[in-house]
């Protein structure tokens, strides 16, 4: 379903732009003094993994999870992940924050910690789902790092949309956000060239795996011309998912593809058992254990409560927010992303909700599988070209036509938001980096290490020591109450695990059960 720009420019719908509502979820490694991931167990000062709304773990017990509420401005979301981040710091002494998506130097997969959530039901339940997760894909995949991005229009946007139409707002969202997701897979790769952070590597990350990397150094593999190895082969990538092409073309054929990858059983996963010297290794053979192992740049989403299944929940309710997943974390800020980064990936979201948004058929899935890997890996190539329906086109080229093609949105922006010409001057400065990708953020920081003749450990850990004193010289306001927050998640984990509970195995058989 299409609505033209000049269609929502003459609406009510317009002065809605202002309200996008924008959450951020970001991954940084715990790493000790000498650069080392962490060893140490989730800092009590920051609450209970499990419970802790604003702070939790990734996969790794080492792998901080950073999460803000919804915010209809970029400021203060920004805002709040800084604040966040400020606390985050005062709580882990001598520790400090890894900025980069590729880890640290780890010399063996057994040094990366599983998350550790309690002895709960729902406590055991993450535990196990990331022991599965570190016997399929191995625990150092696992620890990469990135951000994902929350994106949601307003009710009232979806209210004036639906005016004069026979549709309920449940099916005119789920509609809006497909056409938006398949539209995302067809643009998406604009956002990891100019954004994409992680062209380079330590040896010891891709050692004992394939890969076709070149050597930079005695430490470090890289290739050239990438922008994102966390959205390649080394990193998201799971060959047991690669045939399931999950459809976005509606929601019932997203949730039928979906509960076909969570009821189907993968050889190689069956191989492994589910458990092994008495202890559960895994949640089930499926494809995928859970919905959260579906790997995608881009996933639609709904709130879900705790114990019921989000399949069940999207399917039923529809889709309320889309989470973006190709985020590098940018380097030059602690936070891991940038206010500019924001409006840009507003500004490309937006592209894709005003522009044509046809079914994707199994060759075009096939065709933008392709775009993406080369983006990733010759993405910064001159002489790189991608198929478009117009024949094959330089990368740099049809990102070009892209961002021409998104001014009158940056204008609309503008104009809608009072914040002055912060959407045109984004849209310009990517432009002015498209012209030069050097300047994109994997050709800066490949330039940086070359430049200053270090490693990548060294570049990372010097970069994450000078962060953490740039976060001890800021004063947290408290506005926020991180510190009561964390105080009560730990009481609220407490009392979870003294609840009288079923045993483990009949709650996880109830649990994937569920699925109707």
């Amino acid at each position: 379903m299409r609505f033209s720009l000049d269609e929502i420019k003459k609406s009510k719908a317009a002065s809605e732009l202002n309200l996008i509502n924008r959450g951020i979820e970001k991954e940084s490694l715990r790493i000790n003094s000498s650069g080392g991931i962490s060893h140490k167990k989730h800092p009590n000062g920051l609450g209970a993994a499990l419970t802790n709304p604003y702070i939790t773990t990734d996969f790794s017990e080492a792998l901080l999870e950073l999460v803000t509420p919804t915010f209809n401005s970029a400021k203060d979301c920004l805002h709040f992940l800084r604040e966040l981040h400020v606390f985050v710091n005062q709580n882990i002494k001598d520790e400090s924050l890894w900025p980069l998506s590729m880890p640290c130097t780890i010399s063996l997969e057994e040094e990366i910690p599983i998350g550790d959530y309690g002895p709960s039901n729902q406590g055991m339940m993450k535990t196990v789902y990331r022991r599965g997760l570190s016997n399929r894909y191995g625990s150092m995949m696992q620890a990469i790092a990135g951000i994902h991005y929350n994106f949601s229009f307003s009710d009232n946007f979806f209210l004036i949309l639906g005016e004069g139409k026979s549709m309920e707002v449940k099916d005119l969202k789920n509609k809006v956000y497909l056409g938006i997701a398949r539209n995302f897979r067809r643009y998406g790769w604009i956002y990891l060239l100019l954004f994409g952070a992680s062209p380079i590597t330590t040896k010891s990350f891709a050692h004992q795996r394939s890969h076709d990397l070149s050597e930079l150094s005695n430490e470090d593999l890289y290739k050239p011309f990438a922008t994102s190895l966390r959205m390649g082969d080394l990193g998201y990538i799971s060959h047991a998912q690669d045939s399931l092409n999950i459809s976005y073309n509606s929601i019932e054929q997203y949730s039928k593809d979906l509960k076909n990858a969570l009821n189907t059983t993968y050889k190689d996963y069956k191989n492994l058992g589910e458990f092994k010297n008495g202890e559960r290794i895994q949640l089930n053979d499926s494809i995928i254990q859970i919905e959260n192992e579906y790997y995608s740049t881009i996933r639609p989403k709904r709130v879900c409560p705790t114990g019921e299944r989000p399949i069940n929940i999207l399917n039923e309710e529809g889709i309320d927010y889309l989470e973006v997943r190709c985020i590098d974390l940018n380097p030059n800020f602690f936070e891991g992303i940038s206010e500019e980064q924001v409006y840009f990936l507003d500004l490309l979201i937006l592209y894709c909700f005003f522009s044509d948004s046809p079914e994707i058929d199994e060759q075009e899935s096939n065709e933008l599988f392709k775009i993406h890997k080369i983006v990733v890996n010759e993405g910064r190539n001159p002489q790189a070209k991608i198929s478009t329906k117009s024949g094959q086109i330089s990368i740099k080229d049809e990102a070009s036509r892209v961002l021409n093609e998104m001014s009158d949105i940056a204008s609309l922006m503008d104009e809608v938001s009072n914040e002055g010409k912060i959407w045109t001057k984004t849209l310009s400065d990517q432009k002015k980096v498209l012209d030069n990708l050097d300047l994109t953020l994997s050709g800066s920081l490949l330039k940086e290490i070359k430049d200053g003749n270090v490693s990548f450990q060294e570049y990372g850990h010097k970069l994450s020591l000078s962060q953490k004193e740039n976060m001890n010289n800021i004063e947290n306001e408290n506005k926020y109450s991180f510190q009561d927050i964390a105080k009560e998640s730990l009481i609220t984990a407490s009392k979870l695990e003294q609840e009288k509970k079923i045993n483990f195995e009949d709650y996880l058989k109830e649990f994937l059960n569920k699925i109707s």
